[in-house]
């Protein structure tokens, strides 16, 4: 069975990005957000989804708005890549979010269960994060 909660590292699309963000670096995050960019005027599907908030939150927390919680191979991660990622891939996280808000088969999913307010509260906030500088 796979890993499924409300959390940007709860589900096994995000944990293998992470192993992506391990051997990759940031161009991971990068192609994440480009699978996105690339499907935006069709259905962006779940797993697509959930890499691109997974990287998301580590731009975020590069930026110094880090999630109240990152899994120990991020923040491990984070901490030896300090520094800015750069406004090109800032703004490719924001777009990417606000397109997997807008209209995606992650969100569509969350919205019929128990726990979609939850989830979509802490992607709003890791929009808002987004934001912050």
């Amino acid at each position: 069975m796979g890993a499924w909660g409300v959390g940007p590292f709860e589900n096994d699309e995000a944990l293998d990005w992470v192993a992506e963000l391990e051997d990759q670096g940031l161009i991971a995050a990068g192609f994440a957000f480009q699978d996105i960019r690339e499907f935006a005027d069709e259905y962006l599907e779940a797993p697509a989804c959930s890499a691109a908030i997974a990287a998301a939150e580590v731009v975020a927390a590069l930026r110094g708005n880090p999630a109240a919680e990152l899994p120990e191979n991020v923040a491990t991660w984070i901490a030896a890549h300090p520094g800015d990622p750069g406004a090109e891939l800032v703004l490719a996280a924001r777009l990417a979010i606000d397109a997997v808000l807008s209209d995606s088969e992650l969100a569509e999913l969350w919205s019929g269960s128990e726990e979609g307010e939850a989830w979509r509260s802490r992607v709003l906030d890791l929009q808002r994060r987004l934001q912050l500088r």
